[in-house]
């Protein structure tokens, strides 16, 4: 993500461990690509989440 814009992080999920330290536990950072298209990256703690997985956003339909 070098060649990117200005990065924004959005965090999904936090967790507070037994000692009360506050950790992120999902993340998303987003930046825009030069060219043109938009750049993700998810950040995961395995200690919380299991696993992620992409599924194409299905577009279209609307309301008649």
């Amino acid at each position: 993500m070098s060649t990117s814009k200005e990065l924004q992080r959005v965090e999904l999920l936090n967790f507070t461990k037994t000692n009360g330290e506050e950790l992120v536990g999902l993340a998303v950072e987003l930046a825009e690509d030069l060219s043109g298209g938009v750049q993700v990256r998810v950040l995961m703690d395995s200690n919380v989440i299991s696993g992620v997985t992409v599924v194409p956003l299905q577009q279209g339909g609307g309301c008649d």
